[in-house]
């Protein structure tokens, strides 16, 4: 059997769809919606984090849930080859931690250099990515105008020669601080790419955290085949 704030969220999710609820739309109190379908209100603001994390609803402190403009679909990599996202970088040296340390393999408090990659897309946060890079591979005084969420051209301009990089794709629910950066609720799901990136010689020379919403995200995995090996 369906359990209640399921059944209350298929039919707000049908009423949006149908443009009964258009997008905009302020939906009635808590409490009169609770009344409407005969449920608890802790029912019916389970069946509305359901719609949150889907993207159909959003609320704003103070004002309500409202219907919520379809997000625009995000692929990483960016299939079309457009460069219409605007990157925002900040820098900040800081001393490893032993977690961050080990992804450098490198010794804790070694200096490394943070850089905080935001993506703006037409009117909202698309990406959000952290780089690390160790004093010892390269330092930048002061980081390049962005253009890759990834940070990228800050390793090119930085004269790092990364020859290969690893990713793992992880689907989780947001930091505070990632939830604000964009702008999404706190239990909209995110995907988490780490990157690890390598030289020729194997020495580790960043390390790299993507985040994208996960409500309106999708990474395409591209893989390589190498003919003469196969030959």
């Amino acid at each position: 059997m369906t359990a209640r704030h399921q059944q209350v969220a298929d039919d707000l999710r049908r009423l949006i769809a149908s443009g009964t609820l258009p997008v905009g739309e302020r939906l009635a109190p808590e409490t009169q919606l609770a009344a409407h379908y005969r449920v608890s209100t802790p029912t019916l603001r389970d069946a509305l984090e359901l719609l949150r994390a889907e993207g159909l609803i959003e609320k704003f402190q103070g004002r309500g849930n409202y219907v919520r403009r379809p997000p625009e679909r995000l692929t990483y990599p960016r299939a079309d080859g457009t460069e219409d996202l605007h990157v925002t970088v900040s820098s900040t040296d800081l001393a490893a931690t032993e977690d961050l340390a080990a992804r450098l393999r490198t010794r804790p408090n070694d200096a490394v250099t943070e850089y905080v990659c935001l993506s703006h897309g037409a009117d909202s946060p698309q990406s959000l990515a952290h780089l690390y890079v160790p004093h010892a591979v390269a330092r930048i005084q002061a980081p390049p105008i962005g253009a890759s969420p990834w940070g990228d051209d800050i390793l090119t301009a930085a004269g790092v020669l990364a020859a290969a990089s690893t990713d793992q794709v992880t689907a989780r629910f947001p930091t505070a601080a990632e939830a604000q950066s964009l702008r999404i609720g706190a239990r909209t799901p995110v995907l988490a790419v780490e990157r690890t990136i390598a030289a020729d010689d194997g020495q580790i020379v960043a390390y790299a955290l993507l985040v994208l919403p996960g409500d309106r995200a999708e990474v395409a995995v591209v893989t390589r085949i190498d003919k003469k090996a196969e030959a």
